[in-house]
């Protein structure tokens, strides 16, 4: 057993290796075709919305409603803890990132967080890191890409509508498959094969729904307010992870940032 899972791993680390020269490709492509921020690049708009419609569609039959139900079903309490498991088993592949970005100590931090609220905090269901100061973060390899690469934070390469995920571009899709290629848990419970489906479905699945919950209010005033959805949806995405990235970048290098936008503004 200990044979398979260090060759479940090894696997992944060379898909891994994949993902990130696919990265690299991106950033390339980012970097030589910068639109920076005045729109966004949406090339393949025409299959993105029909992605969009297939989404939205069944946001509406299913989604929502499971959403809408578990907001005003599940107790607050009981829905907190389900966003702390959640969130709990998030914490590796945000110290592996954070690793990535340059900041070790931080990761550490990340992981002292997962195995006190792993045991202390039952599995997850107790924030209990926090009380005692070990503060959350959350990264992943689309703000990772976005904090090395020489553009704007909003050119994230041309956009996408994933099926089933939603709003995403080039580099944040790149960031999302990299995520799961090094999900520790992804790889453990593949390898040893427990109910590996049940688990993926039963994870990403109430990671959506509360997700949703969480965004029901926000995403019906932008509905109801944009006179084109998609497009509404596409700018506030692009703007909110641009703005992520940005705070990211200027928290870790303030002057390089700065010098970043003066060589952009003096290109332009």
């Amino acid at each position: 057993m200990i044979d398979g899972v260090t060759k479940a791993i090894a696997a992944s680390i060379r898909r891994s290796m994949v993902a990130v020269a696919l990265a690299g490709t991106v950033l390339g492509g980012c970097a030589t075709g910068d639109t920076g921020a005045a729109e966004v690049w949406d090339p393949i708009e025409t299959p993105n919305r029909f992605i969009f419609s297939i989404n939205r569609a069944v946001d509406i039959i299913a989604l929502r409603p499971l959403a809408v139900m578990y907001r005003d079903l599940l107790p607050e309490r009981a829905q907190t803890g389900v966003r702390n498991v959640l969130d709990n088993l998030g914490e590796p592949v945000t110290a592996i990132n954070e690793v990535f970005q340059g900041d070790p100590s931080r990761a550490a931090t990340t992981m002292a967080r997962f195995f006190v609220n792993s045991t202390i905090g039952l599995v997850g269901i107790f924030d209990v890191a926090t009380a005692l100061g070990l503060e959350r973060t959350k990264e992943d390899f689309g703000k990772t890409i976005g904090m090395r690469a020489g553009v704007e934070p909003e050119n994230g390469g041309f956009y996408l509508m994933l099926p089933a995920i939603g709003p995403s571009n080039a580099r944040d899709g790149t960031g999302l498959m990299m995520d799961y290629l090094v999900d520790p848990f992804r790889i453990l419970t593949f390898n040893l094969a427990v109910d590996w489906d049940w688990y993926q479905l039963g994870r990403y699945g109430m990671n959506a729904i509360d997700y949703r919950s969480r965004t029901i209010f926000a995403l019906d005033d932008l509905e109801k307010n944009s006179v084109d959805y998609y497009a509404a949806l596409r700018s506030a995405y692009t703007q909110n992870r641009a703005e992520l990235i940005r705070q990211k970048r200027e928290k870790t290098d303030t002057k390089g940032e700065l010098e970043r936008r003066d060589s952009l503004a003096l290109a332009r």
